[in-house]
């Protein structure tokens, strides 16, 4: 019994997946589809899938200071050119959870596009990346730079403000 169970709900599953083509009705769609024959789309129309996004580099350059609404502050400069980082010390502070600090001195720059990394020790990563008018520097992996090591769980991405030179 128990078998047929599992039979039936998973002949369920796969007729839910399954798809039916309607039948022409004669008068709808081009001259071309009508008589059977391919037609192409033009170029400009919209196939429906993401594009890849251009390869191009960005600047930016800031010293910003921020707190967030759950308490955490910190402060950032920062100096890109042409994806090329010459300057990077972020302070991060998560009251009653730690510090993380991070100087370009500690990592070397192992990628420029389609985004930045930085990589240093122990494979602690930083990675920034151009998102309209923002620009997104994210910390993956970098325990080690935080004191004590656990306040690095508490670290979200620095967002900085293009036009304005403003982070949060």
């Amino acid at each position: 019994m128990r078998h047929r169970l599992i039979l039936g709900s998973l002949l369920a599953v796969l007729a839910g997946c399954a798809s039916v083509e309607l039948p022409h009705r004669p008068g709808t769609g081009t001259p071309a589809q009508q008589s059977g024959g391919s037609v192409e789309k033009p170029a400009s129309e919209s196939t429906g899938r993401l594009k890849p996004m251009p390869l191009r580099t960005f600047t930016v350059s800031t010293e910003c200071k921020f707190r967030d609404e759950t308490g955490n502050f910190g402060s950032a400069k920062i100096d890109v050119l042409n994806s090329k980082v010459r300057a990077l010390n972020v302070v991060l502070t998560m009251p009653k959870r730690g510090v993380c600090r991070y100087d370009l001195a500690q990592f070397r720059q192992t990628q420029a596009l389609p985004s930045i990394e930085l990589t240093g020790n122990k494979n602690c990563r930083i990675r920034m990346w151009e998102q309209g008018e923002q620009i997104t520097v994210s910390f993956a992996d970098c325990h080690t730079m935080c004191s004590p090591n656990s306040a690095h769980d508490y670290v979200w991405p620095l967002l900085i403000d293009k036009p304005t030179g403003e982070c949060d």
